[in-house]
């Protein structure tokens, strides 16, 4: 028979374990988010000395951008979360072109193209350097500027559709 006090540990049980899944899978944004699994990656891309740009994923899938002279300061101007499917794609190309062990190549093309990557898990960290684009760097960088191209949405959703203007 149920007793009172086994329907309200019975309740209190179900509300924790509800509260922390919640936790483990909301994003700032307030949907859900799969989990870095302790991941953080940042990456500051420099083309010779007036073009920078910060790209920083923090534990929680929110990525952060900074262009400019605010990526040279580590002062992000957007940030938003990554979908499931970026997060994803990104932590298998993290191992696909194994960076937990080993640095990208620097192949030097372009000539004035670096990035320099931090990247933690736990019991990891790595910091590297890579001079130039190359097929082990383009994949995982490219994935990341597409995620942060979002921070133009809220301009482009202002601007008039395409098509014949009437005169």
């Amino acid at each position: 028979m149920l007793t009172r006090r086994s329907i309200i540990l019975t309740l209190a049980l179900t509300a924790t374990i509800a509260a922390w899944n919640a936790g483990c899978r909301t994003s700032p944004a307030g949907g859900d988010s799969l989990a870095t699994g302790g991941v953080t990656l940042e990456i500051l891309a420099a083309r010779g000395t007036s073009s920078h740009a910060l790209l920083a994923l923090t534990r929680d899938g929110t990525l952060h951008f900074a262009g400019g002279r605010d990526a040279l300061r580590g002062d992000f101007s957007w940030s938003g979360p990554m979908t499931d499917d970026e997060l994803t794609r990104l932590l298998a190309l993290l191992d696909e072109h194994d960076w937990w062990h080993h640095d990208p190549p620097s192949t030097h093309q372009p000539p004035d193209q670096t990035y320099a990557v931090k990247l933690r898990r736990p019991g990891t960290r790595r910091s590297f350097k890579v001079m130039g684009d190359g097929p082990h760097l383009t994949p995982i960088y490219d994935l990341l500027d597409r995620a942060a191209r979002r921070r133009h949405e809220d301009f482009l959703r202002t601007m008039p559709e395409p098509g014949l203007q009437q005169q």
